[in-house]
């Protein structure tokens, strides 16, 4: 919905707004509170004191030392009243301040006593906290001697201090006659109580002009005593020197109260000859855990803000070679009450629930008590509304009369806090916050709100009116009223256009507010899943309609999600004018969802669609072989990027580099299918190749593999078409096909040739590298057994079965000439014709 930057009607110019002091909107409002709003327009607004300056106990020497801050804010102007010692001190301040300060002709201990601070209007009593003021005459020394101190050399020596007593305490200075301070060390130490220590004196510490310089810093006085003059004589004892004792403290073992917050000092300050180190420990856990830390060459140990952690038991051990001497410690920490929980001042409308929460806590636990205007709760007219228990305090149905500063106290031995919370039961006329004559827009079906925020004390009840709808207006199923006063209207429709009125109940107020209910955007043609091969050009469809009296809509394109950058035209990504995406130059990146969102100021419409690329598979890898048994081998590959077409076949070519290098055999595989099984023949060398094979085309082929061997093997066929060729008379010429070469199976392959006479038991056998073979001075055409058999060097091959043949025949043979046929391993092969095999491949 869309809320016009004009308006029908003007509001009243603005009244001065009084400073309020309210809750910040950085914390959450208690039960029943309220909160001006910026744009409330109040005038003359009351406010409760709220004190911005307090007193804090000290120290006066002088009149001009007496000075106890009390200021506050509040409308009307507070007034101030003190209180000295439980009684009204007859006191008048300046306008707008409470200052408390010495006036008169009284003596400075007059002023001496315990203070509180009162801030007053009509809405109620703010005060301060109990404070104490001391008096006392500024420091000064009785009438001095000067006094002189011998020590032989290696003795221990201390030169008191002594400043003047006063509540505060002073800060020491050892100085000489010259304003120098005297050196400090782990043998010459100030202790607390400003005396000068040394372990152990030496020669040069002779001197007389060790002068005490006490300083009061809020007297604004520096007191230089009378200057002590040391004397350090010679000793034989130096040699032998001395065991460590402590000088501070005295005793084995001190306790110290130490509040938290607050800063603590141990001290352990040791004689001894030679200097004796000093090393301090907590007895339980590490001293480092305790916030402490050594100062004053190792003779103290500090906590600057103690906290629970330091409580415990402590040593310090002082030693040399001579010996040690220790002192322990027994730290407790308690605690000045502090604040848990503060209530915080709020306003409330009458008729509310006030719960004011109060938590303190310390050590010991702080007992908490309340008052009210400065009047503690006992002694407050009891009311059946109010109830008190500890640090809790419940008023119900409050009232105007209610309105009051409240006082919260926590309060233990070492000390006491104290909290002004005010309650403010305010009454605030009502007033409607909206901008009147506000012009609405929404599209049809969505939903409108219409604003009517209204505020004042008590909370105002608003109601909606509609021209065209009036009495049924909230009876609609699709109208609600929000608590802040917006009217919802759900699944809007051009009928609902028209002016609205809120008005505010039992009053006069009221705006009016006007709507305007448009045609929703409509997409038309949205993106549509498309395929597109790889290096083309796609273009994604985004029409829509909109409303005409709404701005020119937002084209915004994503892919997978994230937005898509318009680049300039013939780059990657273009946008027409009417909404087209052009996506060129696809590659396999540019796959995915691709979504049009068209947004107006009002309403927004989304499509999506996909582009899908496809292209030639990619070449298949990973080629591997496991072997099986009888020279069978399994061809596995992984295929290659299908780039989103199936592949439909794989194309297994096979090379065999020996016999016939070049020549690739092909075998064709489903494309679900990834392996092949394969019979490659003996004493061979193989390389093999896949390409897959998709719609789109053939993949170019994979890696060629390495070369594979097989081992060789005897023959495992026989020449065929055996026959006779014999013509010449005496001779029988046996000839056979030849085995193709890569059947040869291993190396030192020939050909066994057998022959015998019909009827002969015995074979006659010779080995030849080819055919034919020539037996001579046989019979003239007498019929032969005739095989001849594969043979390499690992044997012979299968054995063949003998055929019939003649030897070549003579018509003048004589039968009276027979003879034993010779056997010629010679022939010139010229003159027979020979028939080459075929080839043979796995």
């Amino acid at each position: 919905m869309c809320v016009s930057q004009y308006q029908r009607g003007s509001s009243p110019p603005a009244l001065l707004l009084f400073p309020l002091f309210l809750l910040s909107s950085s914390h959450l409002l208690a039960h029943g509170a309220i909160q001006i709003p910026k744009n409330y327009k109040v005038q003359n607004m009351l406010q409760p004191p709220i004190l911005t300056k307090m007193p804090e106990s000290l120290t006066a020497f002088s009149l001009d030392d007496v000075m106890l801050l009390c200021e506050a804010t509040g409308i009307p102007t507070p007034s101030f009243r003190w209180v000295k010692d439980g009684k009204k001190l007859n006191w008048m301040g300046h306008t707008g301040s409470g200052n408390f300060t010495a006036h008169g002709d009284k003596p400075l201990s007059d002023y001496q006593g315990h203070y509180r601070c009162y801030a007053d209007n009509t809405l109620g009593t703010a005060m301060t906290h109990t404070v104490k003021l001391i008096t006392e005459s500024t420091p000064t020394l009785p009438k001095q001697k000067r006094s002189h101190k011998t020590a032989e050399e290696g003795a221990s020596v201390v030169l008191h201090c002594n400043p003047p007593r006063s509540s505060t305490i002073p800060h020491i200075h050892w100085m000489d006659k010259k304003l120098l301070h005297i050196g400090q060390s782990e043998r010459v130490t100030t202790g607390l109580d400003g005396n000068l220590y040394f372990a152990n004196v030496l020669k040069n510490d002779s001197r007389d002009d060790y002068t005490c310089n006490a300083q009061y810093i809020a007297a604004r006085t520096i007191l230089p005593k009378e200057p002590i003059s040391l004397t350090v004589t010679p000793s034989n004892d130096v040699a032998r020197g001395r065991k460590p004792q402590l000088m501070q403290p005295q005793g084995p073992h001190s306790s110290h109260l130490a509040l938290r917050g607050h800063s603590l000092i141990l001290e352990c300050i040791p004689k001894g000859l030679p200097t004796p180190s000093v090393l301090w420990k907590h007895m339980d856990v590490n001293l480092s855990e305790t916030g402490a830390w050594t100062d004053n060459h190792g003779r103290w140990l500090r906590f600057d803000s103690i906290t629970q952690k330091a409580d415990g038991e402590y040593e310090c051990l002082a030693s040399n070679k001579h010996g040690s001497v220790t002192h322990s410690y027994t730290v407790t920490v308690e605690a000045e009450p502090y604040w848990v929980k503060e209530p915080l001042s709020l306003l409330y409308s009458p008729g509310e629930t006030v719960r004011l929460d109060c938590q303190a806590d310390g050590i010991p636990t702080p007992t908490v008590t309340w008052s009210i205007n400065g009047e503690p709760v006992t002694e407050v007219d009891t009311d059946p509304r109010r109830r008190v228990s500890g640090g809790v305090l419940v008023l119900k149905d409050v009232v105007f009369g209610d309105t009051a500063v409240y006082q919260c106290e926590a309060t233990n031995k070492h000390g006491n806090i104290l909290n002004n919370t005010y309650i403010y039961v305010i009454e605030l006329p009502a007033q409607i916050l909206s901008s009147d004559g506000v012009v609405y827009q929404v599209t049809e079906g969505g939903v409108a709100r219409l604003h009517c925020e209204a505020f004042g004390s008590p909370r105002p009840q608003v109601t909606w009116e509609s021209e065209d709808l009036q009495d049924v207006l909230l009876s609609d199923s699709r109208v609600s009223q929000l608590t802040n006063g917006t009217l919802e209207l759900f699944n809007s429709s051009r009928e609902d256009s028209g002016v609205y009125t809120c008005s505010i109940t039992h009053s006069n107020t009221s705006i009016t507010a006007h709507l305007e209910v448009l045609k929703r955007t409509v997409m038309l043609i949205g993106p549509q899943a498309v395929q597109v091969t790889r290096g083309g050009d796609s273009w994604l469809d985004c029409h829509f309609s909109f409303d005409p009296h709404l701005n020119r809509p937002l084209i915004l394109w994503r892919k997978d999600g994230q937005k898509i950058m318009e680049s300039s035209p013939g780059d990657k990504y273009t946008t027409f004018g009417n909404g087209t995406l052009r996506v060129t130059d696809v590659q396999s990146a540019d796959g995915g969802l691709y979504s049009c969102e068209v947004i107006t100021d009002l309403d927004s419409v989304l499509a999506s669609g996909s582009i899908t690329v496809v292209a030639r598979p990619s070449p298949p890898v990973f080629l591997s072989l496991s072997e099986e048994q009888d020279h069978n081998v399994t061809l596995s590959w992984t295929p290659g990027n299908t780039h989103n077409s199936p592949t439909t076949e794989f194309v297994v070519e096979v090379e065999e580099e020996k016999h016939s290098e070049g020549k690739w055999k092909s075998h064709r595989v489903n494309g679900d299918v990834n392996q092949l099984e394969l019979r490659l023949l003996p004493y061979s060398t193989y390389r093999f190749r896949v390409s897959g094979i998709n719609r789109l085309g053939r993949s170019d082929p994979s890696e060629i593999s390495g070369a594979y061997s097989t081992q060789p093997a005897v023959p495992e066929s026989y020449p065929r078409n055996v026959r006779s060729e014999s013509t010449e008379p005496g001779t029988l010429v046996i000839m056979w096909e030849e085995i193709d070469r890569r059947l040869y199976n291993g190396s030192g392959f020939q050909y066994k040739v057998s022959w015998r006479q019909i009827q002969e038991q015995h074979w006659s056998h010779s080995h030849v590298p080819r055919p034919p073979y020539l037996v001579n001075r046989t019979r003239a055409f007498s019929g032969y057994e005739m095989k001849v058999q594969a043979v390499n060097s690992l044997g012979e091959g299968p054995h063949p079965v003998p055929v019939i043949g003649h030897s070549g025949e003579d018509c003048m043979y004589s039968h009276t000439h027979s003879h034993t046929p010779d056997v010629s391993k010679t022939y010139k092969q010229d003159n027979i014709r020979r028939a080459t095999g075929p080839d043979v491949y796995s």
